[in-house]
């Protein structure tokens, strides 16, 4: 006859197996760095899938950039203010096409501050320039 203690130590030993993995076919989330140069991202454009995080990284020497979507469904702020300063954000619609620029250089024809992150095989592509 088995005790209860028997019965709850071969069930702790059991339910770990199943947690934190993902359904079949489906990735698990990963984390993917942009860097944030004095002017550009890099890099420019990312394709990701849906639960993925982005995290942007200040490793150009000049501070106050943004990271700003087109639509305003997100924004940093001028949060980059010394190299390795971070902005994370976590993309969960699928299909869907992100444009973002910063603020700081809205008007510099000659900086590429602008970027794109594509999420899910079916997003569209980002417009010209993005």
């Amino acid at each position: 006859m088995k005790t209860i203690a028997t019965v709850v130590l071969a069930a702790a030993l059991v339910i770990p197996i199943g947690c934190g993995s993902s359904s079949p076919g489906v990735p698990a989330p990963r984390m993917l760095t942009v860097e944030v140069l004095d002017n550009s991202y890099n890099p420019q454009q990312l394709q990701i899938n849906s639960g993925d995080t982005v995290r942007w990284v200040l490793v150009g020497a000049a501070p106050t950039h943004t990271v700003t979507a087109l639509g305003g469904s997100f924004d940093s702020g001028a949060i980059f203010l010394q190299p390795g300063d971070t902005y994370d954000r976590t993309f969960n619609q699928n299909n869907a096409t992100f444009e973002y620029f910063c603020q700081a250089h809205g008007a510099c024809t000659a900086c590429t501050m602008k970027g794109s992150v594509q999420v899910g095989p079916g997003a569209p592509p980002p417009n010209p320039g993005y």
